[in-house]
């Protein structure tokens, strides 16, 4: 006799991708090694990087949390923005965007990090970029790390050729989207 449930256990059900969003978000804003992503989504000034580090709470205040009005939010789990926004601002979106299966127990799961920041305020007091700054300290501090138990997080060709970062954006909001990889069941 065939148990059924084994067979259906034998197979993935990605159940963690719903999640993950949210737990990249929590190892992020309770990660020391994050504050200038922060500071660089809150204040729009060339000295952003300046700035006090903010707290919990100030950091909680700038995700989305599904009420109509997205204005003041500056960190959101899906890919679109909804309203057209001319603020000057930045934005970073998280979000699982695709799913490839490998076998029947396991896939990897494609998670994107996009940052649109707006031309006018791009560029930093130190010289480098806000796009590139929070860019490089994502990959930093994800790359490699298990992330609120949902898995590694990985930016490497070997594990998929969809790993990246890729330059985005129209006028007056520019962007760059990183793709890091995550093997779920």
């Amino acid at each position: 006799m065939i148990d059924m449930k084994a067979v259906k256990d034998a197979y993935a059900t990605y159940k963690p991708m719903v999640d993950l969003s949210y737990r990249i978000m929590e190892y992020l804003i309770d990660n020391p090694e994050a504050e200038i992503i922060w500071k660089l989504l809150k204040y729009d000034d060339a000295d952003a990087y300046l700035k006090p580090n903010l707290t919990r709470k100030e950091k909680a205040e700038l995700i989305y949390n599904g009420s109509k009005n997205q204005d003041g939010y500056s960190v959101f789990f899906d890919p679109y923005m909804d309203e057209a926004n001319t603020k000057q601002k930045t934005f970073l979106r998280i979000y699982p965007a695709n799913v490839y299966p490998t076998t029947r127990t396991y896939g990897i799961c494609c998670v994107n990090f996009e940052v649109f920041v707006h031309s006018q305020i791009n560029h930093l007091s130190n010289y480098t970029t806000r796009v590139d700054t929070i860019i490089q300290k994502l990959l930093e501090i994800l790359n490699g790390r298990d992330v609120g138990g949902v898995g590694v997080l990985y930016f490497d060709y070997r594990m998929t050729t969809y790993c990246r970062i890729l330059t985005t954006g129209e006028k007056p909001y520019m962007g760059k989207v990183m793709t890091l990889g995550v093997n779920l069941a």
